[in-house]
């Protein structure tokens, strides 16, 4: 293989990327405007959601159950209201989430050692936020209800320790707010710098587009000598965005980059030879670079979202389905993005994920150089 003929295709193809505005903005702007969008379309955490509470009973323990349902962030009270009605209309007008109704004899039932009946009223047209009151209100009241029980228990001379002999301590390692935030940044960032791939899947069907693979094919230039040139540029445009990726999670997001950069770039560039490889393959085969877009979308963000684990989680996969979605290379580096981001791991424990992204890379850089023929 001749170097110089490589090298001149790649300044050919690094002054189309840089003189055309498009791909420049596709390769290297693109990944973070998708990132910026996706991360908050997939990554708010629901907080502050608004609820009301009908109080019927108006005593000393309903009080206190209603200052311990808005103790937290979690939950904000935002009306109280009067009757029945008017909580059908702040569900109707949207102006609350969910209604707490604490029936009369409430604080009578509890000092009887009977069961206090508390009805929760949502709004089941955001599943997601409702879901979120629900939990919360129940993790506040089994709270308020063991505040009770350990009252009573005390007031009879028995301690609530004997009756647990087992106590149970919780603790959550790399992400101890378990913020949704920081599983799912590094995940997206494994799929947009899938972006660049889409730019690179146009290279040849630009060039048969628009006849200037004629001039290419008339050139002594080898097959082998062609892809490499039209596949390094690329990459190294697309590797260019990795730090501006890198850079929205932790300040956009108020993330912490707990691994080594240099090893997240040195994947990412892995990575993205894998990805250029196949987008290289879908361009030799695309008639236009409409069918060649397409084909890289379907490709590249279709695998991202639903084969990588970030929507579908692993666990609820087949097998047949699990051994599919390892065959894309989005799936390797979104658990290499995770990884690196949120526990810090070295490459000893990723050595796995990357030897798949080279295979893949390899395989079908090979395939793409064998079947590219130098004719029309």
């Amino acid at each position: 293989m001749n170097w110089r003929r490589v090298l001149s295709i790649m300044r050919k193809e690094w002054w189309h990327i840089t003189r055309d505005r498009a791909s420049f903005v596709l390769l290297m702007l693109s990944p973070v405007l998708v990132l910026v969008t996706m991360g908050y379309a997939f990554s708010v955490d629901i907080k502050d959601v608004k609820i009301g509470v009908l109080d019927q009973d108006l005593s000393q323990l309903s009080r206190a159950y209603l200052a311990q349902l808005s103790s937290s962030g979690a939950l904000r009270l935002e009306a109280l209201p009067a009757s029945l009605s008017e909580v059908e209309q702040l569900l109707m007008r949207g102006q609350v989430k969910a209604v707490v109704v604490i029936p009369r004899g409430f604080e009578r039932d509890l000092k009887a050692g009977r069961t206090g009946a508390v009805q929760v009223v949502v709004d089941g047209t955001d599943p997601s936020t409702a879901g979120h009151a629900i939990r919360h209100i129940g993790s506040h009241t089994e709270h308020f209800a063991a505040q009770q029980v350990g009252d009573r228990l005390a007031r009879l001379g028995i301690s609530l320790n004997r009756l647990e002999p087992i106590e149970l301590r919780l603790r959550a390692w790399y992400n101890p707010s378990l913020r949704y935030t920081v599983s799912m940044i590094p995940a997206l960032v494994g799929i947009v710098l899938s972006v660049p791939a889409m730019a690179a899947s146009l290279a040849l069907a630009r060039e048969r587009e628009l006849g200037t693979l004629e001039g290419l094919i008339a050139t002594p230039i080898g097959r082998t000598e062609l892809i490499a040139g039209k596949l390094v540029p690329y990459m190294l445009a697309g590797l260019l965005s990795v730090p501006l990726c890198v850079a929205t999670a932790v300040y956009g997001y108020n993330l912490d980059f707990h691994g080594n950069l240099w090893l997240y770039l040195a994947l990412s560039a892995v990575f993205l030879f894998a990805t250029m490889s196949i987008a290289l393959f879908i361009s030799i085969f695309a008639k236009s670079q409409q069918v060649a877009i397409m084909a890289s979308m379907i490709i590249f963000l279709f695998s991202g979202f639903f084969m990588s684990g970030l929507l579908i989680p692993f666990a609820l996969m087949g097998p047949l389905l699990k051994l599919e979605a390892f065959m894309f290379p989005t799936t390797h580096f979104v658990i290499i993005s995770r990884g690196i981001f949120v526990k810090g791991v070295g490459l000893g424990e990723l050595q796995g994920y990357s030897i798949a992204l080279v295979g893949i890379g390899v395989v079908f850089m090979a395939l793409t150089v064998l079947m590219f023929k130098k004719k029309l």
